[in-house]
Protein backbone atom coordinates (compact mmCIF):
# COMPACT_ATOMS: atom_id res chain seq x y z
CA UNK A 1 0.00 0.00 0.00
CA UNK A 2 1.51 3.32 -1.02
CA UNK A 3 1.21 6.52 1.01
CA UNK A 4 -1.82 7.80 -0.89
CA UNK A 5 -3.77 4.56 -0.41
CA UNK A 6 -2.84 4.51 3.26
CA UNK A 7 -4.04 8.11 3.77
CA UNK A 8 -7.30 7.25 1.97
CA UNK A 9 -7.86 4.27 4.30
CA UNK A 10 -7.11 6.40 7.37
CA UNK A 11 -9.50 9.13 6.18
CA UNK A 12 -12.21 6.55 5.49
CA UNK A 13 -11.75 5.04 8.97
CA UNK A 14 -11.91 8.50 10.56
CA UNK A 15 -15.06 9.31 8.57
CA UNK A 16 -16.67 6.05 9.70
CA UNK A 17 -15.80 6.80 13.33
CA UNK A 18 -17.27 10.31 13.03
CA UNK A 19 -20.45 8.90 11.50
CA UNK A 20 -20.66 6.29 14.26
CA UNK A 21 -20.12 8.88 16.99
CA UNK A 22 -22.73 11.19 15.46
CA UNK A 23 -25.29 8.39 15.24
CA UNK A 24 -24.62 7.31 18.84
CA UNK A 25 -24.87 10.90 20.12
CA UNK A 26 -28.09 11.35 18.15
CA UNK A 27 -29.44 8.09 19.60
CA UNK A 28 -28.65 9.16 23.17
CA UNK A 29 -30.17 12.62 22.65
CA UNK A 30 -33.39 11.19 21.18
CA UNK A 31 -33.54 8.61 23.96
CA UNK A 32 -33.17 11.31 26.63
CA UNK A 33 -35.93 13.34 24.93
CA UNK A 34 -38.28 10.34 24.87
CA UNK A 35 -38.48 10.51 21.06
CA UNK A 36 -39.43 6.87 20.38
CA UNK A 37 -40.01 7.38 16.65
CA UNK A 38 -36.72 9.24 16.33
CA UNK A 39 -34.85 6.53 18.22
CA UNK A 40 -36.38 3.76 16.11
CA UNK A 41 -35.56 5.63 12.89
CA UNK A 42 -31.85 5.32 13.72
CA UNK A 43 -32.02 1.51 13.54
CA UNK A 44 -31.65 -0.56 10.39
CA UNK A 45 -34.75 -2.43 9.25
CA UNK A 46 -33.06 -5.68 10.36
CA UNK A 47 -31.17 -5.42 13.64
CA UNK A 48 -29.14 -7.78 15.83
CA UNK A 49 -30.50 -6.78 19.28
CA UNK A 50 -30.08 -8.43 22.66
CA UNK A 51 -30.62 -7.28 26.21
CA UNK A 52 -29.68 -10.48 28.07
CA UNK A 53 -31.34 -11.48 31.31
CA UNK A 54 -34.10 -13.45 32.98
CA UNK A 55 -36.81 -14.59 30.58
CA UNK A 56 -39.57 -13.56 33.00
CA UNK A 57 -38.55 -9.89 32.71
CA UNK A 58 -40.69 -8.76 29.77
CA UNK A 59 -38.45 -6.09 28.25
CA UNK A 60 -35.33 -8.28 28.10
CA UNK A 61 -34.36 -10.48 25.19
CA UNK A 62 -33.82 -10.55 21.47
CA UNK A 63 -35.36 -8.33 18.81
CA UNK A 64 -34.74 -8.43 15.08
CA UNK A 65 -36.58 -5.54 13.37
CA UNK A 66 -36.93 -1.78 13.60
CA UNK A 67 -40.62 -2.26 14.54
CA UNK A 68 -39.62 -4.52 17.46
CA UNK A 69 -37.11 -1.89 18.58
CA UNK A 70 -39.83 0.78 18.48
CA UNK A 71 -42.07 -1.53 20.53
CA UNK A 72 -39.30 -1.93 23.12
CA UNK A 73 -38.89 1.82 23.57
CA UNK A 74 -42.69 2.25 23.70
CA UNK A 75 -43.41 -0.52 26.21
CA UNK A 76 -40.33 -0.29 28.47
CA UNK A 77 -41.70 2.85 30.23
CA UNK A 78 -44.91 0.95 31.05
CA UNK A 79 -42.83 -1.37 33.23
CA UNK A 80 -40.13 0.92 34.60
CA UNK A 81 -39.82 4.54 35.71
CA UNK A 82 -36.40 5.99 34.93
CA UNK A 83 -34.96 7.91 37.87
CA UNK A 84 -31.41 8.40 36.63
CA UNK A 85 -29.52 7.51 33.47
CA UNK A 86 -25.95 8.79 33.35
CA UNK A 87 -23.61 8.29 30.40
CA UNK A 88 -20.04 8.44 31.63
CA UNK A 89 -18.07 7.55 28.52
CA UNK A 90 -18.53 6.86 24.82
CA UNK A 91 -15.76 5.07 22.96
CA UNK A 92 -15.77 4.71 19.17
CA UNK A 93 -13.62 2.50 16.96
CA UNK A 94 -14.74 2.64 13.34
CA UNK A 95 -18.28 1.27 13.12
CA UNK A 96 -18.23 0.05 16.75
CA UNK A 97 -19.19 2.07 19.82
CA UNK A 98 -19.32 1.35 23.54
CA UNK A 99 -21.26 3.57 25.92
CA UNK A 100 -20.78 3.11 29.65
CA UNK A 101 -22.59 4.60 32.59
CA UNK A 102 -25.08 3.90 35.33
CA UNK A 103 -28.82 3.97 35.83
CA UNK A 104 -31.43 3.89 38.54
CA UNK A 105 -35.01 2.87 37.76
CA UNK A 106 -38.09 1.72 39.62
CA UNK A 107 -40.39 -1.16 38.67
CA UNK A 108 -43.89 0.31 38.41
CA UNK A 109 -45.84 -2.77 39.50
CA UNK A 110 -44.09 -3.19 42.86
CA UNK A 111 -42.07 -0.03 43.52
CA UNK A 112 -38.78 -1.93 43.67
CA UNK A 113 -35.73 0.12 42.76
CA UNK A 114 -32.89 -1.21 40.65
CA UNK A 115 -29.58 0.36 39.88
CA UNK A 116 -26.64 -0.83 37.91
CA UNK A 117 -23.63 0.09 35.89
CA UNK A 118 -24.16 -0.60 32.20
CA UNK A 119 -22.30 -0.98 28.94
CA UNK A 120 -24.11 -0.50 25.65
CA UNK A 121 -22.40 -1.86 22.54
CA UNK A 122 -23.55 -0.56 19.17
CA UNK A 123 -22.55 -1.18 15.58
CA UNK A 124 -23.37 1.58 13.10
CA UNK A 125 -23.26 0.95 9.35
CA UNK A 126 -24.13 3.68 6.86
CA UNK A 127 -25.65 5.80 9.62
CA UNK A 128 -27.94 3.06 10.96
CA UNK A 129 -27.62 1.03 14.14
CA UNK A 130 -27.37 -2.61 13.09
CA UNK A 131 -26.29 -4.21 16.37
CA UNK A 132 -27.39 -3.39 19.94
CA UNK A 133 -26.24 -5.06 23.17
CA UNK A 134 -27.13 -3.68 26.60
CA UNK A 135 -25.24 -5.25 29.50
CA UNK A 136 -26.41 -4.52 33.04
CA UNK A 137 -26.68 -6.27 36.39
CA UNK A 138 -29.33 -8.68 35.16
CA UNK A 139 -29.62 -10.29 38.61
CA UNK A 140 -30.56 -6.93 40.15
CA UNK A 141 -33.10 -6.39 37.37
CA UNK A 142 -34.62 -9.86 37.88
CA UNK A 143 -34.78 -9.36 41.65
CA UNK A 144 -36.49 -5.99 41.27
CA UNK A 145 -38.99 -7.44 38.80
CA UNK A 146 -39.77 -10.37 41.15
CA UNK A 147 -39.88 -8.33 44.37
CA UNK A 148 -43.05 -8.14 46.38
CA UNK A 149 -44.54 -4.68 46.70
CA UNK A 150 -42.86 -3.96 50.04
CA UNK A 151 -40.25 -5.44 52.32
CA UNK A 152 -40.70 -6.28 56.00
CA UNK A 153 -40.15 -2.64 56.95
CA UNK A 154 -42.92 -1.47 54.60
CA UNK A 155 -40.50 0.09 52.11
CA UNK A 156 -40.01 -1.00 48.51
CA UNK A 157 -37.19 -3.48 48.14
CA UNK A 158 -33.99 -2.36 46.51
CA UNK A 159 -31.98 -4.30 43.93
CA UNK A 160 -28.60 -3.00 42.87
CA UNK A 161 -25.12 -3.86 41.82
CA UNK A 162 -23.42 -1.65 44.36
CA UNK A 163 -23.44 1.57 42.32
CA UNK A 164 -23.29 4.68 44.42
CA UNK A 165 -22.98 7.35 41.78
Amino acid sequence: MDGRQWRHEVMRAESTALSTRGTVENFLARLAAGDVDGVAALFAERVDWDVPGAVEVPWLGIRATRAEVADYFTTHPTYVTKEEFVVERTLVDGAEAAVSGRFRSRVIRNGAAMESWFVLQLTVLEGEITRYRFYEDSLAVARAWAATATGADGRAREAHSGTTG
